[in-house]
């Protein structure tokens, strides 16, 4: 059994397109701001130079939204019968954990902390997830931690 949840959730389909929807308003003001203030003519007859401020704002503050919302969608948790594999933020880069490697696992609020058999330990924070997420990811590691217990008793 594979289970994947993602930190973020962007579940706009038509991302790209609003980026370059954005950079459209841009130009859009920027180029009426130049017309506007080079031949005194607007771009577009009913805005005024004002509006062409507002364009390249909304766009501006529109198109660092949706990137940033894209950039975070990389974050995610999942695992398998085998391996557990996360990327955070603040994370560099993929963490990969053999499920044969941990040694000892302990639960908090808002961390777990996982013990590996070459005495490294990991920290997995918890505080990145809202609830439901978070109550599946302590449920799959606290049956991990039960049948380690289970493996280490015998």
């Amino acid at each position: 059994m594979s289970t994947f949840i993602q930190v973020y959730r962007n579940k706009s389909k038509h991302s790209h397109l609003f980026l370059v929807l954005c950079i459209g308003f841009i130009l859009l003001g920027i180029v009426g701001l130049l017309l506007f203030f080079i031949s005194e003519k607007p771009l577009i007859p009913f805005l005024n130079e004002a509006s062409y401020f507002v364009l390249i704002f909304n766009g501006a503050i529109s198109f660092w939204l949706v990137w940033s919302s894209m950039k975070r969608a990389k974050y995610f948790v999942a695992w398998n019968d085998r391996e557990i594999s996360y990327l955070l933020p603040k994370a560099e880069k993929t963490v990969f954990i053999p499920i044969e490697n941990i040694k000892s696992i302990d639960i908090n609020i808002s961390e777990i902390i996982i013990g590996l058999k070459n005495n490294e330990t990991r920290h997995f924070n918890l505080n990145y997830f809202f609830f439901p997420e978070r109550k599946t990811i302590t449920d799959f590691f606290e049956k991990l931690k039960e049948a380690n217990q289970a493996v280490s008793i015998d």
